[in-house]
């Protein structure tokens, strides 16, 4: 369990037996809705600040100790960071999910390099200006989410989750089909890289997907990207790309408390399941899951949406 301490005080969490602490969001007719054990900070000793956080009273370290407890603190700072890192790609990851689903997004492009573009930076910067000239040729309206993949030659690509382009656009004064509006306008800002702009999404094999997705699906199959590639991402570089002015939906949490049967601690899980988890009326279930690495810290996942609503591919029941 995790430990802190505050103003010279060790605390220690614990967790409450019989107790479960559900954490939510909704947004346009989809849920997610986690639960763990809750739990509660409980007072252990009072600690010296000046000794690294050892109890009060400690004996003293000698030289080598201290050069010992050096590179400890250093190793230590070193795991913080990436711990740091991590948890900043699973917050963006969320983000970007809950941006898709609340936005209702019902299509999927994959840009794609030619040639083997292995920049990030600058990989970033022509979809900036993709997305600038699309929305020009659209009428000034493209509301989008995107992530950023690396293929396994080294280049990357970008999969945008965006509402359905319409039938035909006119560029220029020609009338084209819109699902050739994507290659033109990328051809046009990577240049000698060439490339395409795949509409409906791809494999990982870069054929067609033969699938349709649903747009929690979709939300799930992009935002996947930014844990993946995380440390391929530079300091102080954002993982994905939105639109202003998407919303993330709401989010809320409650604690059940009392359950199960004493001495048996797998009983107040099944109590919390039953109680807290449900399928809204008009939804269906995209995914679930149960991390058990003991009794007492066991979570479980659950997300619902929309029983035929906007899809990929598909338009609106």
């Amino acid at each position: 369990m995790r430990e802190r301490v505050i103003e010279g005080v060790l605390y220690r969490e614990e967790v409450v037996p019989g107790a479960w602490t559900f954490e939510g969001w909704r947004a346009s007719g989809h849920h997610e809705l986690s639960t763990r054990p809750a739990t509660t900070w409980v007072e252990v000793c009072a600690v010296d600040a000046t000794m690294g956080g050892l109890p009060a009273g400690s004996f003293v370290l000698d030289s080598e100790e201290r050069a010992l407890a050096a590179e400890r603190d250093a190793q230590e700072a070193a795991e913080r960071k990436l711990i740091y890192q991590r948890g900043n790609a699973r917050r963006a990851r969320t983000r970007c999910r809950r941006y898709i689903k609340a936005s209702a997004f019902n299509e999927m492009l994959t840009l794609t390099y030619r040639l083997n573009q292995g920049c990030i930076v600058l990989c970033k910067s022509h979809f900036e200006s993709w997305v600038r000239r699309m929305k020009r040729a659209l009428g000034g309206e493209f509301s989008y989410c995107a992530a950023y993949e690396r293929q396994e030659r080294g280049a990357w690509h970008v999969h945008v989750v965006c509402h359905k382009l319409p039938r035909h656009v006119e560029v220029k004064g020609v009338r084209i089909d819109a699902w050739k509006l994507g290659t033109q306008v990328w051809r046009s800002v990577v240049g000698d890289d060439g490339g395409l702009c795949f509409v409906g999404g791809r494999t990982r094999h870069g054929s067609p997907a033969r699938r349709r997705l649903s747009c929690g699906q979709m939300a799930s199959y992009v935002s996947k990207y930014i844990t993946k590639h995380y440390d391929d991402v530079p300091d102080g570089f954002k993982s994905y790309s939105h639109s202003k002015g998407l919303i993330e939906g709401e989010r809320y949490r409650f604690t059940l408390t009392g359950l199960g049967v004493e001495g048996y601690p797998g009983t107040s899980f099944s109590e919390a399941i039953a109680l807290g988890f449900e399928v809204p009326e008009g939804s269906c279930i995209v995914s679930w899951r149960i991390n058990d690495p003991d009794r007492e810290l066991r979570r479980c996942w659950f997300v619902t949406e929309p029983i035929g609503g906007r899809s990929h591919g598909q338009e609106q029941a």
